[in-house]
């Protein structure tokens, strides 16, 4: 019979996504507690091993990653053009969000000094932001905010994890729900919208923070889940 924590280690390493330790503690029929337990014990296995390996948190759940020091081969490996990686308008943008989220789409245009629709098209496809309702106010603009592929994306536990965040641009009781399949549509929408250049100097003073955590990102996604890596072989 299987050992408990050889049954985490199977799911994490089946998983291309991250698994929170509820799912986890549903799966194996165990406790959150015992599943905690069993992760504590597997990475402290690993280090004594030295594999090249271990169990990162990450996003509120748990993820199987590869260690940052192997991550120039893995790099090489999957280096196709553009591959997962965003461009510097989209860190720019995506900066502004995370930071003074929930935000309506003309203080992202008005922080950034040039229109977004386009780039927050990307962002809507990729996942890492969503529409979280409209604003109350004139005209009634589209509030963003980010998601948990964001903070998976960045190796983020949480939000608080940010420097320096802001106060959210739009007040929580501004927001006005969005109507049944509106959310659906919006990328499309943006995406009618023309391509936009990078404001240097917005990215300079706003975007440097995560697009700093990007590079990072780029380098470790060495760190990738093993499901993940077979699933883009």
């Amino acid at each position: 019979m299987s050992e408990s924590w050889e049954i985490i280690e199977a799911l994490l390493f089946a998983s291309p996504e991250v698994v929170s330790t509820q799912r986890l503690a549903k799966a194996a029929e165990m406790t959150p507690s015992e599943v905690e337990a069993c992760i504590a014990k597997l990475n402290a296995d690993y280090e004594a091993q030295a594999r090249t390996f271990h169990i990162r948190q990450v996003a509120g759940g748990w993820q199987m990653v590869t260690l940052p020091r192997f991550a120039p081969w893995i790099v090489r490996l999957y280096s196709r053009k553009g591959h997962d990686h965003p461009s510097k308008a989209a860190l720019e943008t995506l900066a502004v969000i995370a930071h003074r989220q929930p935000i309506n789409k003309p203080d992202i245009d008005q922080a950034r000094g040039i229109d977004s629709s386009y780039i927050l098209s990307t962002l809507l496809e990729r996942g890492l932001v969503r529409i979280k309702g409209r604003d109350k106010r004139a005209g009634h603009p589209y509030v963003y905010a980010t998601t948990p592929r964001f903070l998976e994306f960045f190796g983020l536990v949480s939000l608080d994890e940010l420097p320096d965040l802001e106060e959210p641009a739009v007040k929580e009781e501004d927001i006005l729900p969005l109507e049944e399949g509106e959310e659906s549509g919006q990328a499309e929408e943006h995406r009618e919208e023309a391509a936009e250049e990078v404001d240097e100097d917005a990215l300079a003073a706003i975007g440097y923070r995560i697009e700093k955590k990007g590079e990072e990102q780029e380098g470790s996604s060495g760190e990738a889940s093993a499901g993940a890596k077979s699933e883009e072989s």
